[in-house]
């Protein structure tokens, strides 16, 4: 760097221009005497005196008063500092500044795309840190790992949390090295590569490339049809297809799906069980969310009584799919995300009994 542009430097600290001249000309020379700053750095003899007061009462020089006024420079430790704060700031202003050039507004029905996948990644631990229902992902086990403090908050909360793993070697050594086998997290592992796609609480929508892209970008939706378009895709694709990362008589007692739920417990209820079940999720006409409890009394779907098969795929429930729950006050109809004839939207299902009575455990004893 040359002189002038160090003396432009000092003067982003707040140093006038004849006070940064002065002091970079003590700096190179020493101690000098007033004259001798002012013709060395071109400052007016008139101005010079106090141009030096000025930089002694900030601490920068020492003067020394005699027959001839004169000055030396003290140990730069304080203008150092000045200098190196100012540049982090600038630089943290600049990253500032981008991440806000890149950031879409949180408005409603917002389709973003950024440059980094690091944006994304930051706004997928912010929108994890306000989750309070859901949030589904298919990720690399090096993104997990970066997001896993926010996952695994989310899911002490109550979030009921999926993910699916890209398979990579030794996989399973390296998840449980991270405590990844006895975790709240609910963890199933593809062979096929992918991007980076999460969905949390069925309105946020982020997706990254990790593969096959030309250049690496990052979208962020807010739309609740978007992400329940991407939901599915992640059901019948990212997930029930696949195993559990780690072996383990997993038995699922909680589904954020309704046609997950109805897929497995369906069957059961037409073979005779009692199935008493705990909703969370909102009325229809009035939006205000909700908690029911009850018997299960029925189901519907499409396919209900024309299908000839004796169990259920997750396409015979993709169109239309209500149970009926008698909670011993009234009987609710229940219809999954985005129902709207049903008297509720189910958000959470979880099982809470499951009881065959003897007679109808006999007939189904019998008829295996």
């Amino acid at each position: 760097m040359d002189a002038d542009a160090l003396r432009r430097a000092l003067e982003n600290t707040e140093l006038k221009k004849y006070e940064a001249a002065a002091y970079l000309t003590l700096i190179e020379h020493g101690e000098l005497a007033a004259v001798d700053v002012s013709s060395k750095s071109d400052i007016p003899t008139s101005q010079v005196y106090d141009t030096l007061r000025s930089l002694e009462e900030r601490g920068f020089v020492e003067t020394i008063d005699g027959e001839r006024l004169r000055a030396k420079p003290r140990e730069p430790s304080e203008m150092l500092a000045e200098l190196r704060s100012r540049g982090s700031l600038l630089t943290s202003a600049a990253d500032e500044l981008e991440e806000r050039w890149e950031q879409p507004d949180h408005d409603e029905h917002r389709v973003g795309v950024v440059k980094r996948p690091e944006t994304v990644y930051e706004r997928v631990r912010a929108q994890l840190n306000e989750a309070a229902v859901t949030a589904e992902f298919t990720m690399t086990l090096e993104q997990l790992e970066l997001l896993l403090p926010e996952l695994e908050a989310a899911a002490e909360r109550g979030v009921f949390v999926r993910i699916h793993l890209y398979a990579e070697p030794d996989l399973r050594e390296k998840a449980a090295s991270l405590g990844l086998e006895d975790t709240a997290l609910n963890i199933r592992v593809g062979t096929i590569p992918g991007p980076f796609l999460s969905i949390i609480d069925r309105h946020w929508l982020f997706f990254t490339p990790n593969t096959r892209a030309d250049e690496d970008y990052g979208v962020l939706i807010n739309d609740h049809i978007l992400s329940f378009i991407t939901h599915w895709y992640f059901v019948s694709c990212q997930w029930h297809m696949w195993d559990p990362l780690f072996d383990g008589g997993v038995s699922w007692t909680e589904y954020d799906s309704l046609e997950e739920f109805m897929r497995d417990v369906v069957p059961l209820f037409d073979d005779g069980a009692d199935v008493g079940v705990e909703i969370h999720g909102n009325y229809i006409r009035s939006r205000q969310d909700c908690v029911v409890r009850g018997r299960l009394t029925g189901a519907f779907y499409p396919t209900r009584f024309a299908s000839e098969r004796n169990h259920l795929a997750l396409e015979d429930l993709s169109s239309y799919a209500t149970v009926f729950i008698d909670t011993g006050e009234e009987t609710l109809s229940v219809g999954s995300w985005g129902a709207v004839y049903e008297d509720i939207e189910a958000h959470r299902i979880s099982i809470e009994s499951i009881d065959f009575p003897l007679d109808a455990a006999a007939d189904t004893e019998t008829s295996g």
